[in-house]
Order: structure tokens, then sequence, then C-alpha cells
């Protein structure tokens, strides 16, 4: 399938061979021996790899058969080839004839809606959607996706951040029951803005909340939402006070608090609220600033509508009688 022998891909010659395992950023370079060989023996190098899940294949081996996939490899393939109709690759059938391979491994690959492949297992459902992909540079896509999140971070509400980009992220990270607490009720709010739930391979669950602030947290002490005496007060109330899991039907308290902050978090800021929680509250925080949090989301939130659902209001000019 990789050199395209196979019924329904897009044939590589050595050239496209190598320039197919560079675009999977791996150094092999066909050596001129027989393709089909060649080809398997750096797969199987590939499968001996490290793996974020015991499901799924290596990680490198995830990114080939992502790279597999790609459609501009069929398009490209079928605008130069001049055989006929029966010989032409079919990103569909291809995907058909994977899968039919691989799923006596409990394994499927699939597309999602902007053509992106990736594998799941079905058995524990885990995906490689969901792996991180920090060590890849952003894509040009993807960099205007960051820039257009950066823009809409600057105006938006803090709910607006909430519940128009964070909720998806985490719900496309396979968090389950992502749930915005609000503003309307602060008293019932304990330092919650975003609670969610995180099933293990195991099937147990783990428990998590987002505190999430608009502006930069500093050190500096100038009050208002961002002063760090409120957001380590918010913590110690977040972390102490359980929530009620309606599917679980009884209250949990929480294993780890997301601090989440569409500006900085200066090192400073870090280091006081560290030091100013006793051991056993350290060590559920976990830290996520701007430029964090925007490199995971363009990547994940590349379809993401984030432009104002609410039509123009209408003006007197606009009547027209």
């Amino acid at each position: 399938m990789v050199v395209g022998d196979a019924t329904h891909f897009p044939y590589r010659s050595s050239y496209y061979i190598t320039q197919f395992f560079a675009r999977c950023g791996l150094p092999f370079k066909h050596d001129s021996t027989t393709r089909p060989i060649w080809a398997a023996d750096r797969l199987k190098e590939l499968n001996t790899g490290a793996t974020q899940s015991a499901d799924l294949p290596s990680d490198d081996l995830c990114r080939v058969i992502s790279e597999l996939f790609d459609s501009e490899d069929f398009d490209a393939y079928n605008n130069k080839s001049s055989t006929g109709p029966q010989h032409l690759a079919d990103i569909t059938l291809a995907l058909e004839s994977f899968n039919k391979l691989v799923r006596r491994y409990g394994i499927v690959a699939y597309l999602d809606d902007n053509g992106r492949c990736y594998l799941r297992s079905t058995g524990t459902g885990v995906s490689t959607e969901s792996f991180s992909q920090q060590t890849r540079p952003l894509s040009a896509e993807e960099h205007a996706q960051r820039q257009k999140l950066a823009t809409f971070l600057d105006t938006a509400s803090e709910d607006d951040f909430i519940e128009k980009v964070l909720v998806p992220l985490f719900q496309r990270l396979g968090f389950r029951r992502v749930s915005p607490t609000g503003h309307k009720e602060k008293a019932l709010e304990f330092g919650k803005d975003l609670w969610m739930k995180f099933q293990l391979p195991t099937s147990h669950w783990l428990y998590f909340c987002a505190q999430v602030k608009k502006d930069k947290i500093d050190s500096s002490g100038t009050g208002g939402s961002h002063n760090l005496a409120t957001v380590l007060t918010q913590a110690r109330m977040a972390i102490d006070h359980p929530i009620f899991d309606p599917e679980a039907n009884r209250k949990v308290l929480l294993d780890h608090l997301f601090l989440i902050s569409a500006g900085e978090i200066t090192r400073g800021a870090r280091t006081f609220l560290v030091e100013n929680l006793d051991a056993g509250q350290r060590r559920h925080i976990i830290f996520m600033d701007r430029d964090e949090f925007l490199d995971q989301s363009a990547r994940i939130l590349l379809d993401l509508r984030i432009e104002d659902d609410n039509p123009t209001s209408i003006t007197d000019d606009d009547i027209p009688f």
C-alpha cells in the first residue's frame, strides 16, 4: 500500500517513496532495491517504536498510516495517470481495503470532516486524534487558525472563551460530559468554570475542572479577576469542593485542576501558586497559558466556527417603511 502496488492506492516510484517518508518526518531514503521489500523492512522497524497507547501501533507507524490517506496524493496520481478508470486510485476503496486488513487487530482507520486520517481502537475507543502532536510544526492552515483564535481571544469575554473554544477543544481531546458552569450563580461555582471527566483504559474515571481567566496572570497583585490571591482562593475551593456527577448519581472529588489563561501565566505567578498550595493540592494543578493553548487548539479545532452567530442589529436606516 505504501509503494502503491496494492489496488486503489497511488503508485510511488523510488523518488516518491523517499518523499513520502520525508513528509512523515522520517529519514528513510530508498536505496533502489526492491520497493515492497525495502518498504516492509522500514515499516517493521517503525512498528517496534514507542507508542502513546498500547491499543494502537507505534506513533511513527500511526503517522505513516495517516499520511497514506492524504487525498492530494490520490488526486495527483489520478491527474497524471494515463491508465484506464479501473486503475485509478480511490481513497474510499483504499480505506476499505486497509480496514479489512487491520480489523483482526481491533483497529479501524477513518477520515474526519477535514479529510485527515486517524486510527481508533475498536476495543477501548482510544484514537490518534487525541494524541499530542506538539513535536510537529504547524501547517499553513493551522497557522491561519492559530491567528484566528488569537484574534478572537483578544476581544472575547470569559464566557465566550469557555463555551466557544474550550468546550469543543476538550470534547475532541476525549473528555466526557464537558460542562461549563457559567457565571450566573457564582455562589455555586466554587472556583470551577468548567468540569469534565476522562475515562482510563481500565474503565475508571478521572475528574477535571478548569479555572479560566481572560487576562494575564502575574504576581503584581494589581487586583481584579487575575489577582493571584483570588486565583489561589478559587483553586483551593475548586480542589476541596466535590462536584455532582449525574451519570454516577454521586458527588466526586476532583483529580486535577486546569488553570487556563487567555493571556500569559508568568513564572512568578506559577511559583507563587505552587509555593502557597500544600503538597496534596499542588499535584492537582495543570497550567495552560495562551501560547500552549493556541498551539493545541490550532491542530485540533481547524473547522471551529467562532464568528458571532447573532445577526447584526437593525437600525432605523434598515427599515424600508
